[in-house]
């Protein structure tokens, strides 16, 4: 349709995104826990990744949507809510989270947790924090109780598929995308169209 548009992720390269890639790594302890690498404290982790999405959203979200351009994020509170939900209660998570901007649009793409897991193996020179398989059908299953939570606080969010070729993939996601569009809704900002994937999802249909 000749937008512009600006496609960006969280955790973001900014300073907070990049503690966060340092924790989920496990190279961000003390020196005495790096033989034993001790997780990351859960409640410290939520507000990096707080930090980092306020970060995102006012440095470079925001100035985006008021001249008009449509931003689409790999990750946004959605993750959040469901990674470190399995740590932290959720009505903090909601708190720390609570200026965000609500999206137009949530894309869920559902893989199941064993071909996440395999892709993972076949790009990853290690294995992050969250991405053991069985942590992985975890958080799967805690973002689809946490989805039908915002739906019915009446956030705009779709499951797809992501077992299904990418071209059926692509032509639901654009589908959802068209009933979003500035000309079909009044919205404060231009466009928010928010991406969120499962973990390690980025080519939804391949292997």
């Amino acid at each position: 349709e000749g937008r512009e548009v600006y496609l960006t992720k969280e955790p973001t390269d900014g300073p907070a995104g990049a503690m966060i890639r340092l924790a989920l790594a496990g190279r961000l302890v003390h020196p005495k826990d790096v033989a034993e690498l001790q997780p990351f404290e859960p409640h410290t982790l939520a507000l990096l990744f707080a930090a980092d999405r306020m970060d995102h959203l006012y440095a470079d979200i925001i100035p985006k949507l008021k001249i008009g351009v449509t931003v689409i994020s790999d990750r946004y509170y959605l993750s959040s809510f469901a990674f470190q939900g399995l740590n932290v209660d959720i009505e903090w998570l909601q708190e720390i989270n609570a200026r965000c901007l609500r999206p137009d649009l949530t894309v869920f793409l559902d893989v199941d947790s064993a071909i996440c897991y395999k892709r993972m193996q076949r790009r990853r020179w290690h294995i992050e924090l969250f991405e053991e398989q069985a942590k992985l059908e975890e958080v799967r299953q805690n973002y689809l109780k946490v989805i039908q939570h915002l739906i019915w606080r009446r956030e705009n969010i779709v499951i797809i598929d992501g077992n299904q070729p990418i071209n059926v993939i692509h032509q639901q996601i654009f589908r959802e995308v068209e009933k979003t569009s500035p000309k079909n809704t009044a919205v404060q900002y231009p466009q928010l169209s928010l991406l969120d994937k499962n973990s390690e999802i980025s080519e939804a249909a391949q292997g």
